[in-house]
């Protein structure tokens, strides 16, 4: 199991309990910071290649639910405040996860053929950083409050469909 699944979950509860899908977001993604730091000098260890493949392919499943998340319910619901507002549009974060998935493959890859492992690591974790940041900084920081009580429910149960999905 990867580590601080039990905080992580205790976060989606809270967030859960108070309708709010962008604390949601922000709990998964401090949770894989957290991860991703963790992981960074098993990737430069040969004897620790084969922990640290498992732990991206329980990642996997994870990172795509958090991404279907954000794609299928999150993102339709706020483009239009972000349109309105002038802020731009979702539209970039669909190339990044993009990216991620494809680093994340990579990754796997060289896991595989354990050869450039620690570099193929170091770019699946950048992608995934500069993502965060970028979402963070552009969508999650006004969403609040752009999404009516309606709307907050509305992607609360989008969130929960799709966990059941997967």
């Amino acid at each position: 199991m990867l580590p601080g699944l039990e905080t992580l979950e205790a976060k989606v509860r809270e967030a859960l309990a108070m309708e709010d899908p962008t604390a949601m977001l922000l709990a998964d993604h401090a949770w894989l910071r957290r991860l991703l730091e963790e992981l960074r000098p098993l990737a430069g260890l040969a004897e620790r290649f084969d922990d640290v493949r498992e732990a991206v392919l329980e990642l996997k499943p994870r990172l795509e639910l958090h991404i279907r998340r954000e794609e299928e319910a999150f993102f339709p619901a706020i483009e239009p405040f972000m349109r309105e507002a002038g802020q731009g549009s979702t539209f970039d974060m669909y190339g990044e996860h993009d990216a991620i998935r494809i680093r994340l493959d990579q990754l796997l890859a060289a896991l595989q053929g354990r050869v450039g492992v620690k570099d193929a690591y170091a770019a699946m974790a950048r992608s995934i950083l500069v993502h965060f940041e970028n979402e963070e900084e552009l969508i999650f920081a006004d969403a609040p409050s752009h999404l009516d009580e309606g709307a907050r429910r509305e992607v609360i149960r989008r969130f929960e469909a799709l966990a059941k999905e997967a």
